[in-house]
């Protein structure tokens, strides 16, 4: 299977799990979400998994293109902003977070359950 369309089914479905939760148990996952970052030693875990994460997507799939496999080599890319973003500048990552209004969170929600639903169809119609 071309490591594309395994990427896209994989961070696909998992958009769409994390984002219909979000958006369906809006408080439990808001309040989930800021005792995430209230926590350093939790901020950190999730650092490293993101960064991890991140660079397997960027070492092993580096495809830029205007497409969905642009799309994922770019998510790659975020994770890894994302997590050296948590593990250097904790403090910020805090600050940053407590600004999210809800209504902020609720669209970051529906803009993660699209690319999921997007790299879904992309990953088991290609």
């Amino acid at each position: 299977m071309d490591v594309s369309i395994f990427l896209a089914k994989l961070i696909g479905l998992y958009f769409i799990i994390i984002g219909a939760l979000c958006i369906l148990r809006k408080r439990q996952m808001a309040m989930t979400g800021k005792e995430l970052v209230s926590s350093k030693s939790a901020l950190v875990v999730s650092a490293k998994i993101s960064l991890l994460f991140g660079l397997v997507i960027a070492i092993d799939h580096t495809i830029w293109e205007y497409s969905w496999r642009g799309l994922i080599t770019a998510l790659g890319y975020l994770m890894i902003l994302r997590g050296v973003m948590r593990y250097a500048f904790p403090n910020e990552v805090k600050k940053m977070a407590s600004k999210i209004p809800d209504e902020g969170y609720v669209l970051m929600s529906l803009i993660v359950l699209a690319i999921g639903i997007y790299l879904t169809y992309c990953g088991f119609n290609y």
